[in-house]
């Protein structure tokens, strides 16, 4: 099977990095008003881009928003910190399953967090916020590289868009209430299943066929 994840909040715990990230962005910038987060919690389709249209950004003025917010998450050093159990989960897993990561993050930030927790050589592809298209796309595209067909792969997500997204490339999908938006909010976009820890995810995709 293919395994596409998500990675900020379903791999990483990194709200409060992107958070202050994103609060930063509003004051260097003057673009938009400082995200709170309840923002996280309720937009639709979570992504830097999605985020800072909902923060009042002027559209021409949002990739600028964005790699600055991205600049400062690497000057302040990002490094979050996996959920216990991810880097098992993800071992565990790519013994038997082919391992995507589809983000609105950027490939050497994730894979820098992969090689510190030993686990890079588990994930085969990490598509990132540099490339074209939508998460749906991007799942397209993997689905292509590896032909797999749909019905043989997973989208797990922590949010209502990551959900969407997967649906919109034809695959499973999975919500996990860990991350950065809840059970509830997750509930509204009828994921195929909710999962409520790593270990619970585990034995889901261990024995999904």
């Amino acid at each position: 099977m293919l395994l596409h994840f998500d990675y900020d909040g379903v791999l990483v715990d990194s709200f409060d990095q992107l958070l202050g990230a994103f609060r930063r962005t509003a004051v260097d910038t003057g673009l938009g008003r400082p995200p709170t987060r309840n923002d996280f919690e309720t937009i639709e389709d979570l992504n830097a881009a999605g985020l800072a249209a909902l923060l009042g950004v002027p559209e021409p003025d949002i990739e600028r928003y964005t790699r600055r917010t991205h600049a400062f998450l690497e000057e302040d050093g990002y490094e979050p910190a996996m959920f216990p159990g991810i880097a098992d989960l993800l071992r565990t897993l790519s013994e038997r399953h082919t391992i995507a990561i589809v983000t609105s993050n950027y490939e050497h930030l994730v894979r820098q967090s992969l090689a510190r927790n030993g686990v890079d050589g588990c994930v085969s592809l990490v598509l990132d916020a540099r490339q074209p298209g939508t998460k749906g796309e991007k799942i397209g595209h993997a689905l292509t590289r590896f032909r797999v067909p749909p019905h043989e792969a997973f989208m797990i997500g922590d949010t209502r868009g990551d959900i969407r997204h997967g649906r919109a490339g034809g695959v499973r999908t999975v919500g996990v209430t860990w991350g950065y938006q809840s059970r509830a909010t997750l509930a509204k976009e009828a994921p195929d299943y909710i999962m409520d820890s790593p270990g619970e995810l585990l034995r889901l995709l261990a024995e999904a066929r």
